[in-house]
């Protein structure tokens, strides 16, 4: 029959022990990515209005954030409002609802986007 080793038999004091479980860092935080910058869907969309011969509302681009401003980079030129409204697969079910709800960002980029385009 094996017997069970302990701390005190290993020669450790559980004070000892004790600290060796302190010392360690902890590295939870390096690991874990920040909330904005995970996109487990692989697409970003435009939620805004349409801009004529520039963008249209629902535009769907596949790829990394940084591939659809590219790809959007002409109506982003015209108003820089386009780039808040291109937002990413994850957020945009939350997104969409906050673009119809007075009192964010969203929807002010939104507005304001609509008030030019009616001009």
């Amino acid at each position: 029959m094996a017997r069970k080793t302990t701390d005190a038999d290993n020669g450790k004091s559980a004070l000892e022990t004790a600290d060796a479980a302190v010392e360690q860092p902890d590295t939870s935080d390096e690991i874990t990515p920040q909330k904005d910058e995970r996109n487990t869907s692989g697409f970003y969309c435009y939620i805004g209005p349409n801009l004529n011969g520039l963008i249209q509302t629902g535009t769907i681009y596949r790829g990394t954030r940084k591939d659809a401003l590219a790809k959007a980079e002409k109506a982003i030129k015209a108003d820089s409002l386009v780039k808040t409204l291109i937002v990413s697969g994850d957020s945009l079910p939350e997104a969409r609802l906050k673009v119809k709800t007075p009192g964010n960002a969203l929807h002010a980029s939104y507005q304001k986007l609509a008030g030019k385009e009616g001009k």
